[in-house]
């Protein structure tokens, strides 16, 4: 056992935020997280927020307590073939490791809209 007193760590806890200032922190370091993302993510992210918007609506696939992972990778797999339509030179020859990344960032985009989803909501309850 440590011979350091675990109060000696504790850090001042301020008032808990409302449910606004949460949604609004959730979307600003959202947004900042995204900005430091490399060009080609950044890139990719357009694409994905392009489809998650228009599978923003009540009983969408995205918001599934457990969405069906084969509908999920079609998904991805429809954003990567737009994305080498319009990017052909991004990747060449590494098609599986930029599916992989989108991917990635396809359900990082799910998880972010599923939460804030779930916080919206429950400003109204």
């Amino acid at each position: 056992m440590s011979h350091y007193d675990d109060r000696e760590f504790f850090l001042p806890s301020y008032p808990p935020a409302s449910g606004r200032v949460k949604l609004w922190e959730l979307e600003a370091d959202n947004t900042y997280l995204k900005y430091l993302y490399p060009k080609i993510t950044r890139q990719i992210s357009e694409f994905v927020e392009e489809e998650c918007d228009k599978m923003e609506y009540e009983g969408s696939l995205m918001f599934d307590v457990f969405p069906d992972k084969v509908a999920l990778q079609l998904m991805a797999a429809g954003i990567t073939k737009e994305f080498t339509e319009k990017n052909p030179d991004a990747y060449p020859g590494e098609r599986k490791l930029l599916r992989d990344m989108i991917e990635v960032v396809l359900f990082h985009e799910i998880m972010y809209r599923r939460n804030r989803y779930r916080n919206h909501k429950r400003l109204y309850l």
